[in-house]
């Protein structure tokens, strides 16, 4: 496949750029992106019909912007990337920025990719397509755990032969015609390896080393290939995937599970399907991505979106009562003392004329307001709130100093970064915030 054609957030490509950077016309592009948007399931009710056609992209007379996914897709001979648009001036490499991304999935979504692994795609001649780097991933780890024995599972079989083995199954043979009785109709448990995983697994191989062109890939999957010569090789459909079931004796290829899934998403190769791509909503990925931090390093306990109703149901009529979501609650000794919102958006700073201050709207204060309010009164006791911004170089850059108190003087405010630069240099922990949030938990 060629270079891949690298968006951020929200970004616009003119057709123009498109032309000199890879020599696709203006025609070719735009049926693409149509394609691509068909075949997507993001839709966004509130997109102009005018000048595009719901799904993860908007076209435009004069290019093609990205929405909020972040993700990336292979189409004919085409490959898409969406990176977040917090690392797009942070001053690092492509691959380093790719390498971010997939940290921050991994923390979110808990795709159990080890450090290690990572490691390995940090050198020069390491891949600037996110497809390449999954297949690594993907081909890397599922090499590892055969090593360690094939995954061999009971299957039930059923045939037709000459001798009895297992069980009969009498419905069936007394309905056949004289001339067939000479056989039996048989079903019996066979340990073997050529399982629905392994053929998951075998079908995951076989499209990656169709698409890759990365030679380190090659050699992996060729092993691959080899490994799994005696696993019938089919098409894996959407319920194939849902037909899996983990457990301990098997728990360990979990990895590459989930893995193998990405991939044959990527490439619209999994049957029953008609979505193209793998992509998440970047506010979603924050959120988790944050959740994850509080909750594998802090010592207290961390709810993720506890709902609540806005209104009393005593005396409620004519209005629909509206659930309420505040992303995080930490609790100590069994007490709410901080609610947390994480918001991923790019917030004004004044640094000259203001001394550095920040403008976070109207409805964002009201919304972690509210929160703070209800569970204040629930529990009487006064419950504090932060909100959560993303930090890079060039973007939020600000310090973890701001605080302010509301009106009513009980429900104290704290306005922090986390800095997203630490996914490229530090693994995604950004030290100073986690102390931060210890210090305002007390």
């Amino acid at each position: 496949m060629n270079n891949p054609i690298t968006f951020y957030e929200h970004e616009l490509i003119t057709f123009e750029e498109l032309w000199s950077s890879y020599q696709l016309p203006k025609d070719e592009v735009v049926e693409v992106f149509k394609t691509i948007n068909k075949n997507s399931n993001k839709k966004d009710e509130k997109d102009n019909e005018e000048k595009e056609i719901n799904g993860l992209f908007r076209i435009y007379y004069n290019g093609i912007k990205a929405k909020q996914y972040v993700g990336f897709l292979a189409i004919k001979d085409k490959t898409i990337q969406v990176l977040p648009k917090v690392f797009k001036e942070c001053g690092h490499d492509a691959n380093s920025q790719i390498l971010a991304f997939i940290r921050m999935m991994n923390h979110a979504y808990n795709l159990n990719i080890k450090e290690d692994e990572l490691a390995k795609l940090t050198s020069s001649n390491s891949p600037t397509s996110i497809y390449e780097i999954f297949i690594y991933l993907f081909a890397n780890s599922l090499l590892k755990e055969i090593e360690k024995g094939f995954h061999r599972k009971y299957v039930k079989v059923r045939k037709e032969e000459k001798f009895l083995k297992g069980k009969l199954l009498v419905d069936k043979q007394i309905k056949k015609l004289p001339h067939q009785r000479h056989k039996f109709s048989i079903e019996y448990n066979e340990f073997t390896e050529n399982n629905l995983l392994n053929q998951i697994f075998y079908y995951t191989t076989y499209i990656s080393m169709q698409k890759t062109k990365w030679q380190n890939n090659k050699k992996l999957l060729a092993k691959l290939m080899l490994i799994f010569e005696d696993i019938n090789l089919r098409k894996i459909s959407s319920h194939d995937f849902k037909r899996v079931h983990f457990t301990r004796l098997n728990e360990r290829f979990k990895k590459s599970f989930s893995l193998a899934k990405i991939i044959l998403s990527t490439f619209g190769a999994v049957e029953g399907e008609d979505a193209v791509g793998f992509f998440v909503d970047m506010n979603d990925l924050f959120e988790k991505f944050i959740c994850s931090i509080l909750s594998r390093n802090l010592d207290f306990e961390v709810r993720y979106q506890n709902k609540f109703q806005i209104f009393k149901k005593e005396g409620l009529e004519g209005i629909k009562n509206i659930d309420q979501k505040p992303d995080y609650l930490i609790y100590k000794d069994n007490k709410p003392i901080l609610v947390l919102d994480a918001k991923y958006k790019k917030i004004k700073t004044k640094k000259e004329k203001d001394n550095g201050t920040i403008t976070i709207s109207t409805d964002i204060l009201r919304q972690i307001y509210t929160y703070a309010k209800y569970y204040g009164i629930k529990h009487n006791y006064n419950v504090k709130s932060v909100l959560i911004f993303p930090k890079s170089k060039n973007y939020n850059d600000f310090s973890n100093n701001a605080k302010a108190i509301f009106f009513d003087g009980d429900i104290e405010l704290y306005i922090l970064a986390y800095n997203l630069e630490n996914l490229i240099d530090e693994y995604g922990i950004d030290t100073e915030f986690l102390e931060k949030v210890k210090g305002i938990i007390g």
